[in-house]
């Protein structure tokens, strides 16, 4: 009895379990799409475990040198180039650069020479040009025209033009008014010819960059003003007051060789206390540096100067200078002389303050000009009226 219960019930748990296997077949659709993922999903795991082995295979062969160097190479200049545009510094070593090249441009230095006749003034040029610059030694008995010499100094990137602008003396050619209107009509000319060159140079875009570049500058920078002993006379003075209002003016005690030591400093005492007096406004260095080389005959300026352009033979080199019974006299020698101590501030700690101040002087004369033009205008303007008031025309 029990053995037939016990297959009853195993027959009807069979036929159950064939029942549900019959209805999850009756829906074969679902069951194929599940099991069509299930082998795309593992097709996919072995593609890219496959891909993962190869590509550590591959790694760890080494590269040929060739490719390797390309590689290499390229990468670092990816990384340079990566460094430079991101470092601070770059542009600025760029600005450096242009401000090299525009350094490099040519400084211009116009010197005017004035002062009495016969105070050396001619030779005072010829012997820094043959001395200084190299050039030809130029000997003229006397100027009779306003003469202009151009000198040049290289220097790896510098170049200085300078010009020396050799002028007549007062007393034996000209009287004082006509050769302070001779002086002046020249500053102005150079005024006039570097103002037009300014006004061309912003006709076009193409003048602009052409004028532009050259840095031109034909205005007087500095007028060595000679004058002699025993004493100061009045004509200088006007001259000096007359001048200084258009150019920066240096004084020059000329003929140095004339005057003991005690009169030289005495000399120079009575010249900057008349200057005071008159209220002339002389050049005055303002420039920050460290040289304060002090001469042999007390405050400067005026400088003391000897002009000459012999030769004497002094043990194994010669000089420039004068001979006197108790011996030769060293032009450049700054016990004998300032020379050598005038040329070393102009040239080397005067050039570019001398400049400067020549921009000022420059449009303080184009202010006057223009206050000159509007007061001839309105003069005109005043006749006109009147006339048309009187004459009703």
């Amino acid at each position: 009895m029990q053995d037939f219960k016990r297959t009853k019930l195993e027959s009807s748990y069979n036929s159950q379990r064939t029942e549900d296997f019959s209805i999850i077949n009756g829906q074969p659709s679902v069951y194929k799409q599940q099991e069509q993922k299930i082998t795309q999903f593992d097709e996919q795991a072995s593609e890219i475990s496959e891909y993962q082995e190869n590509k550590s295979t591959s790694l760890k062969q080494p590269l040929p040198i060739i490719q390797q160097n390309i590689e290499k190479s390229v990468y670092e200049s990816q990384i340079y180039e990566s460094i430079a545009d991101s470092q601070p510094g770059s542009e600025i070593q760029a600005l450096i650069q242009q401000k090299k090249i525009q350094d490099q441009k040519p400084i211009y230095l116009n010197i005017m020479v004035v002062g009495q006749s016969g105070l050396g003034k001619s030779t005072f040029i010829d012997v820094l040009l043959k001395k200084k610059l190299g050039t030809g030694q130029i000997i003229r008995d006397s100027t009779l025209q306003i003469q202009e010499i151009q000198g040049q100094i290289y220097n790896n990137d510098l170049s200085l033009n300078i010009k020396f602008i050799d002028t007549p003396g007062f007393r034996h050619q000209y009287g004082l008014r006509s050769w302070l209107k001779l002086l002046c009509t020249y500053i102005h000319n150079q005024f006039n010819t570097y103002k037009l060159r300014q006004t061309q140079q912003y006709e076009s875009k193409e003048k602009f960059q052409k004028l532009s570049q050259q840095d031109l500058d034909e205005r007087v920078h500095v007028c060595l003003y000679f004058f002699s002993g025993p004493r100061i006379q009045a004509e200088d003075l006007q001259a000096l007051k007359k001048i200084s209002g258009l150019v920066n003016v240096i004084p020059i005690l000329a003929k140095g060789d004339s005057y003991t030591k005690n009169e030289i400093i005495q000399l120079k005492q009575q010249f900057n206390d008349l200057i005071s007096e008159y209220h002339i406004d002389l050049f005055k260095c303002q420039c920050n540096n460290s040289y304060q080389e002090k001469g042999q005959f007390g405050i400067t300026p005026p400088y003391v100067i000897i002009s000459s352009i012999e030769q004497f033979q002094v043990g194994n080199h010669f000089i420039y200078g004068r001979k006197f019974p108790w011996g030769i006299c060293d032009i450049f020698n700054p016990q004998h002389s300032d020379l050598s101590i005038l040329y070393k501030l102009l040239i080397g700690h005067y050039c570019f303050e001398l400049i400067s101040l020549t921009e000022y002087l420059y449009n303080k004369y184009e202010q006057k000009e223009k206050e000159k033009l509007k007061l001839q205008l309105s003069t005109q303007n005043w006749l006109r009226n009147l006339l048309r008031y009187f004459f009703n025309f």
